[in-house]
């Protein structure tokens, strides 16, 4: 049977050993390692079934079957979890997933359920229903809070000062603080918000591909150039760029995007003239550019040209007075997704979450309320319903894990000493060393831990 299959699996070992096992059967195959590099997958290329991981880095299967809903996107997905969470699996399937598969995986139990989602035919009145379910939603997307601490209300003073300007503003936070919605707040708020935003993880942009990527290429360019593609920077014509982790931009590809942001031109790949586009920059990075350009690893001249305008998103253990209603408004939102009707938090519960350090910040207290939300029984979420979250949550001292804009020896030194603290858990490593796990995998293979 052929059939090309999308998998999601943040685990390196398995992912691969899910490609070839699937090749050797006959599919075709691609495997990515995280929500947002399968939301561009899909986004470019028609898959006939998504096999994802429950648990990602940078979320988790329902939010990539919201994700698909709201785009009208009817590939079916089969969710692969453990035993402990398959009650968490079939309220997936609630929200549109094919099936699930249970850890570890039975190789005949997988060919049936991929047999039985390439034999699946969606009719006409699921597509109106989900159409009509997605437009539904389509209306209380992008509802959003805001703190109210100190720090946070600076910074939302600062988002609505450069909003309405043109300048190239820099977002600097912890992974997890909400960088991108940062961003997305100054383009909505901006003349330019009836234009489109377009995120882009630069820490999935390697040497060969960048300037395609950003740039596009005409066809025939290069061997694998078989059509036409229109890069980021057209694709965000007229609104907004938002570069995340801009610090892991090849150091090769800084130049020409430098050439770009002065001359509000770009070149395709294999185009002979320029193409003129008008768009603002946003950037964001968790990493110190400044020891990142003493290092050698960016250009101090592109720096100055990114950060005309600095923002910074305060860590959540630093807004503890805000955690109550962030809790409440991902309370509101999981209910909507998983059709549940939590109305409280008990006083135990929410003590537990002001407790805790959140070294994951916003994105961590979003998915264990998302969690908890799930296994509440009735209107309270309650302290037994809420996943461990130890009360001395140990926080890395700055000095230790900070940053890693170092030298290639200190670097490593501290990805080994992170690995050994968290007992080889790379999503945990990757909190300690405030980096996003993918630009620790980066460095791992880099520094052959791997």
């Amino acid at each position: 049977m052929n059939g090309k299959i999308l998998i999601v699996e943040d685990d390196i070992s398995f992912g691969t050993m899910l490609q070839k096992w699937f090749e050797r059967n006959g599919f075709s195959a691609q495997w990515c390692s995280g929500m947002q590099s399968a939301q561009k997958l899909l986004s470019e290329t028609a898959y006939d079934v998504v096999l994802s991981d429950l648990r990602l880095p940078d979320g988790d299967g329902i939010m990539l079957l919201n994700w698909l809903n709201e785009r009208q996107l009817t590939v079916p997905v089969i969710i692969m979890t453990g035993y402990a969470e398959i009650q968490t699996a079939v309220s997936a399937m609630k929200l549109g997933a094919f099936d699930y598969l249970e850890k570890p995986v039975n190789p005949s139990v997988l060919t049936k359920k991929i047999e039985a989602a390439f034999s699946y035919k969606p009719d006409e009145k699921s597509l109106e229903k989900k159409s009509d379910k997605s437009q539904r939603k389509g209306a209380e997307v992008r509802k959003t809070v805001e703190g109210k601490c100190p720090s946070a209300a600076r910074m939302y003073s600062f988002i609505n000062t450069v909003a309405p300007t043109q300048m190239a503003v820099m977002i600097v936070g912890e992974s997890g603080t909400g960088k991108e919605h940062a961003a997305r707040m100054i383009h909505e708020r901006s003349a330019r918000s009836e234009g489109p935003f377009v995120a882009v993880d630069c820490g999935g942009l390697f040497m060969e591909l960048a300037p395609s990527e950003l740039f596009g290429h005409k066809k025939g360019s290069f061997t694998s150039a078989v059509a036409e593609k229109t890069g980021f920077f057209e694709e965000a014509n007229g609104g907004t760029l938002f570069l995340d982790e801009v610090g892991n931009l090849p150091y090769g590809v800084q130049m020409q995007l430098l050439r770009s942001l002065q001359e509000k031109k770009i070149r395709p790949v294999g185009a002979a003239t320029d193409l003129a586009v008008d768009v603002r920059i946003v950037t964001a990075t968790n990493e110190d550019l400044k020891k990142a350009i003493a290092a050698g690893k960016f250009r101090e001249d592109l720096y100055h040209r990114l950060n005309e305008f600095l923002i910074e998103v305060p860590a959540l253990r630093n807004c503890k007075a805000d955690i109550p209603l962030y809790a409440e408004h991902f309370v509101n939102e999981a209910n909507k997704e998983l059709d549940k009707e939590v109305k409280f938090i008990s006083p135990n519960a929410l003590a537990r979450l002001e407790s805790y350090a959140w070294p994951g910040n916003l994105r961590e207290l979003r998915n264990v309320i998302r969690r908890s939300v799930l296994f509440s029984t009735g209107d309270t979420l309650t302290l037994e319903s809420l996943p461990i979250l130890p009360e001395k949550n140990i926080v890395p001292d700055d000095e230790v894990f900070a940053s890693l804009n170092v030298t290639p020896e200190e670097e490593k030194e501290k990805i080994i000493a992170a690995l050994q603290q968290t007992n080889g858990n790379k999503s945990k490593a990757a909190v300690l060393l405030r980096i996003d796990r993918k630009t620790l995998y980066n460095k791992m293979s880099k520094y052959k831990l791997t």
